[in-house]
């Protein structure tokens, strides 16, 4: 039977606390609208600072719910970022946030 370890009841109450907290984007530093529907490129997602498809089978689901493992982040963000760490990352991978609409 699989399992995914970013479906649990702790990695839930992790993203509740995440929510409630409202924190800047940790990729790019921008604020986040935690009121977007979830599919929206500008909406929260939760990061791995260490991607748990980088780790062993055996340390994959506590790092999913550690809480100094997981930051908030926009959902483009933390897609273009991939499973890369943040050190590998170069500036033109970042995605440029516009914070103002033209």
């Amino acid at each position: 039977m699989s399992y995914n370890i970013r479906r649990s009841y702790a990695r839930d109450q992790l993203r509740k606390q995440m929510i409630a907290r409202e924190e800047p984007c940790h990729i790019c530093g921008m604020p986040i609208d935690y009121s977007l529907p979830s599919g929206d490129p500008m909406s929260f997602e939760m990061d791995e600072v260490v991607p748990v498809s980088r780790l062993p089978l055996e340390q994959r689901r506590a790092a999913a719910c550690d809480p100094a493992n997981v930051k908030a982040s926009h959902r483009i963000c933390n897609q273009k970022r991939g499973n890369k760490m943040m050190s590998e990352l170069k500036g033109s991978a970042l995605p440029i946030v516009r914070t103002r609409l033209w």
